[in-house]
């Protein structure tokens, strides 16, 4: 691949390296775990969460490039938030040997596991909302692709990553978890105010994560027809099918792989469509109108009325099967906890020593 492709994020990251220099004035501190898991230290902050206005607009003008509409803002209106408490975050998802160290030590049956099947990828079916089936015998270990140990794990459900950290916790003597929306979303923008980290290119975004690209349009074309950036030629693209060995792609300038694309990440948060609609209405109460204060170490709603019908978690980052507009620092998904799909891992948290 010649150099040149990477100026633009050459230059972007420049750019962001200077950005946010305040906060990092030296080389982010990054310790290992006994399973070989990176975790950066990252510092109390503030910053704007959810899509900005300028951004909405954008996308809303650029709306008739995209085969697909935006049409559902879930993740605004942005509002400020401070967290007050540094906490060390994965550098990459967990992956498939990580994984597979904790099952073995426990003896532990994922969701898909003990309920037959995940749902995996069946290109075989006629309608694109189909197109993620249950299959019988699909789990972590056979997710309907192959899989190295270094690739990011899937087909686990929000359950089996609470049982993952949960098990961490007790081998490191450390508190680990699932990210909360907020911190997931502030290690995600590394400092920055666009849609992606590299900047507000969408087709930039092929060369910093493993988005649907013309790898899966050459198998799949119908998949990726209705979802992909205008100016994609046959040759561009990330080079992956399904999901990328973990750090295959370049690192933020906090050192975070992978938050764009590979796969949908599990938070720790109940899912709402409208979170964010409260939390705005309640900075403002607590400030102005014109300044509303800072939400405080957010964690999510207690409960809402969907979750009479359902545990719904939140999902972030995107993945190998949806395009950059669905991978933007911004954007919110979600699923019931007991779900497991061949697009769905996570990265976990170590909590800062009281």
């Amino acid at each position: 691949m010649r150099i040149q492709k990477y100026f633009p994020i050459i230059a972007a990251t420049i750019s962001i390296l200077l950005s946010v220099g305040a906060i990092y004035a030296q080389e982010p501190s990054i310790t290992e775990n006994s399973l070989g898991m990176k975790l950066v230290r990252l510092p109390a902050g503030e910053f704007e969460m959810g899509m900005l206005d300028e951004h909405r607009l954008k996308l809303e003008h650029k709306s008739s490039a995209y085969q697909r509409e935006i049409h559902d803002y879930v993740e605004a209106p942005s509002f400020p938030v401070q967290l007050t408490r540094s906490f060390s975050f994965g550098a990459t998802e967990v992956t498939v040997g990580q994984f597979r160290k904790f099952v073995e030590a426990t003896g532990y049956q994922t969701d898909a596991e003990k309920g037959g099947g995940a749902f995996v990828f069946s290109p075989q079916a006629k309608e694109p909302l189909d197109r993620f089936q249950m299959v019988a015998g699909t789990s972590w270990l056979q997710p309907g692709f192959e899989q190295s140990e270094n690739h990011p794990v899937t087909c686990v459900s929000w359950n089996d990553a609470q049982a993952f950290c949960r098990w961490l916790s007790q081998q490191e003597n450390a508190t680990y978890r699932l990210p909360t929306e907020a911190e997931w979303e502030y290690a995600c923008r590394a400092g920055t105010r666009s849609s992606y980290w590299c900047g507000e290119n969408p087709d930039e975004v092929y060369q910093i994560g493993n988005v649907a690209d013309a790898s899966l349009y050459a198998q799949f074309p119908e998949d990726v027809l209705r979802q992909r950036t205008v100016g994609l030629k046959s040759e561009s693209g990330d080079g992956f099918v399904y999901t990328a060995p973990v750090a295959s792609f370049p690192s933020s300038p906090w050192g975070f792989h992978d938050m764009h694309g590979n796969v949908w990440e599990w938070c720790r948060d109940k899912y709402s469509d409208r979170h964010y609609k409260d939390m705005i209405e309640l900075a403002r109460k607590q400030g102005s109108r014109t300044k509303p204060q800072p939400i405080v170490d957010p964690q999510g709603p207690d409960d809402t009325p969907k979750h009479r019908h359902g545990d719904w978690r939140t999902l972030r980052g995107g993945s190998w099967y949806v395009a950059p507009l669905q991978c933007r620092s911004s954007v919110r998904a979600f699923a019931e906890a007991k779900d497991a799909f061949s697009y769905i891992g996570f990265r976990v948290v170590e909590e800062a020593a009281p």
